[in-house]
């Protein structure tokens, strides 16, 4: 009997997972019965009581998506940043050997907060998101980075979800959203060869970053780090001279997250 309770908990946790996986477009139930090696019948009933209970909602494109009521429950959970000053720290001494502004930040729902900021010591700064502001996946560096563990079509789709979004922020001139969707996927190509990424003009016009995810215990990466510098800050040579470090902080910050 026991061994039958703990089948369940792990069907659902499975079909939770499945459905965050599919962001904000949502998963169909065929998706979940193909991603979870759970039968569809068993899906669909473990579904739609899920439902009932808020922690799982149908759209009217009939694919399911997480619901509020986990929200609620999450505000309770303990944070997943261990040592917030020991991330600071890193951050802080990232940006002293570079000279340039390091970010980081973490997934929030279909979006990224920035947590900080350690500016370098080059005067000419760029400054492409505040700290305390969210920002929709794909936006920035750390967007791209983290949305490097969506499907191929999911990408895409978040992308064009997020055009007037991204037309909104302080860039003057925004290359085409094909171009943009073109210049993602390659990032998310780096990052699955190399641990992380580097793009200039895509984020902003005149601005270049190299991002790469902070790995975590979980399934997938929920927090980044990234360095952002005027495009003559980062030419080939030196983005490989710091690619070491970059992929050195992230691995440091990774002690300290759940």
């Amino acid at each position: 009997m026991e061994s039958g309770k703990t089948q369940v908990v792990t069907r659902v946790a499975a079909i939770l997972n499945a459905i965050a996986l599919h962001g904000a477009q949502g998963a169909r139930l065929l998706d979940l019965a193909q991603e979870t090696g759970i039968a569809r019948p068993t899906v669909h009933r473990i579904l739609q009581e899920l439902a009932e209970a808020g922690f799982v909602e149908r759209r009217a494109s009939r694919r399911y998506g997480l619901g509020s009521a986990l929200y609620l429950l999450g505000l309770g959970a303990p944070s997943p940043i261990n040592d917030f000053a020991g991330i600071h720290k890193v951050a802080r001494r990232l940006a002293d050997r570079t000279g340039d502004a390091v970010y980081v930040a973490m997934r929030r729902l279909d979006g990224v907060h920035y947590l900080m900021r350690a500016d370098g010591s080059y005067p000419i700064r760029a400054e492409i998101v505040e700290v305390g502001e969210t920002v929709p996946l794909g936006v920035t560096f750390a967007g791209i980075a983290l949305l490097s563990w969506h499907e191929p079509e999911a990408v895409e789709a978040q992308l064009l979800a997020n055009e007037r979004l991204r037309r909104t922020m302080k860039a003057v001139e925004i290359p085409d959203i094909q171009d943009t969707v073109t210049a993602v996927r390659q990032a998310i190509r780096q990052v699955h060869e190399r641990g992380y990424f580097f793009d200039k003009d895509t984020v902003l016009q005149g601005v270049s970053g190299m991002a790469a995810p902070i790995p975590s215990k979980t399934a997938e990466p929920y927090m980044a780090i990234t360095i952002s510098a005027v495009n003559d800050r980062l030419p080939p040579p030196r983005v490989d001279e710091l690619a070491p470090l970059l992929l050195e902080a992230a691995q440091e910050m990774g002690a300290f997250i759940r």
